[in-house]
């Protein structure tokens, strides 16, 4: 074979040509002298086709990614490496150095490719929401038959700025858009829906209550063809704090404790603990609050009644004996409830026993 490059004869011809002057002619990348690329200029994600893509690496990382992102590299070259070095920055502009290394039928090449990559600045879909406002859902603290307290209040701010502030990690529309105080309570708007629930769900966890969703229609997408809604979320916080006395289903017991599922109650009769979901609640009766609670003492004791002093007629009352207050002994002060006419003894005053 005759090569019509460099006139040697008896090598086999690769395109037309001798190995030699195919490698010295073949280039191991392509690249466009000119990159663009469009990062958001809040949140540095970065534009990918119509996809913005979330980013933490730096912008000079960006650039670099970007400048490998564009090399070509012909089918007959193996064992590529590349390093891009950033030679001068000016403004959104970055020059940079391509060095490539690699073999072509065996042989070792490396090329040096200058590139400019220039940075196009925006705002992505998610940033220019927040900036905006936007939000899909309000979430309501609210409380029963009341305003709900400072301390209250105080609490669940702490969880969702907390609560927020992981979620946003993952999620750049978990922020809080506007926060509004009205007559019924405070108002939440939220940027996004899954971020709600989830703040919502935490709220109750720690505050219980009852939560409802309500969804109102505000637009329509026509590019799909499908309508949108806000979501309403409402959590009303009890009508009762730890400590009270509530009435369900004929049983009369304090207040122990709540989470986000249930209400711990001690009976008043017998010292049981049980328990009533937070779905019953429309059925629950407050009945007397801990600040009712007053203070007498034992004037006698039979095998069968305890005799106390009524707290405020300071009238003579018999109570009939049980197991949780048989070891009360004359003299004794101790913590009384009148609920509906009756008189319960709640336990010892002196060790604040219940």
């Amino acid at each position: 074979m005759f090569c019509p490059r460099c006139g040697s004869e008896d090598e086999d011809l690769y395109n037309g040509i001798c190995k030699s002057c195919f490698v010295k002619e073949a280039q191991l990348i392509n690249i466009p002298s000119d990159v663009e690329i469009t990062i958001c200029a809040h949140c540095n994600s970065l534009l990918k086709g119509i996809k913005w893509e979330d980013s933490e690496l730096a912008e000079e990382d960006l650039v670099k990614i970007a400048v490998i992102e564009n090399v070509e590299t012909p089918n007959y070259v193996d064992n590529l490496e590349l390093l891009v070095d950033i030679l001068t920055v000016k403004g959104s502009n970055y020059e940079c150095m391509v060095h490539a290394n690699g073999t072509i039928m065996g042989i070792s090449v490396s090329e040096d490719h200058r590139v400019n990559v220039k940075i196009k600045r925006s705002m992505c879909p998610d940033c220019s929401r927040y900036a905006s406002g936007y939000f899909e859902s309000v979430i309501q603290i609210r409380a029963d038959k009341r305003f709900p307290s400072s301390d209250e209040l105080q609490t669940i701010d702490d969880i969702i700025r907390t609560k927020t502030g992981a979620l946003s990690v993952k999620n750049r529309m978990a922020y809080i858009s506007d926060v509004s105080v009205i007559k019924e309570g405070v108002d939440y708007y939220v940027g996004s829906y899954k971020a709600a629930r989830k703040l919502s769900s935490a709220i109750k966890d720690v505050m219980g209550g009852v939560m409802q969703e309500s969804p109102r229609l505000v637009g329509r997408d026509k590019s799909r063809g499908k309508d949108l809604y806000r979501i309403w979320i409402s959590i009303r916080l009890p009508n009762f704090k730890q400590g009270d006395f509530i009435k369900y289903e004929g049983h009369i017991g304090q207040v122990k404790g709540f989470d986000g599922r249930k209400i711990l109650l001690k009976d008043l009769e017998s010292s049981n603990i049980w328990s009533v979901m937070w779905k019953e609640y429309n059925r629950i009766k407050v009945i007397a609050r801990s600040s009712d609670i007053k203070i007498t003492s034992i004037t006698s004791k039979t095998p069968k009644f305890i005799q106390v002093l009524h707290p405020e007629t300071y009238q003579p009352v018999d109570i009939e004996i049980n197991d949780r207050i048989s070891d009360l002994e004359i003299g004794t002060e101790v913590k009384v409830l009148e609920i509906e006419g009756i008189l319960y003894i709640l336990g010892k005053y002196k060790n604040n026993a219940n």
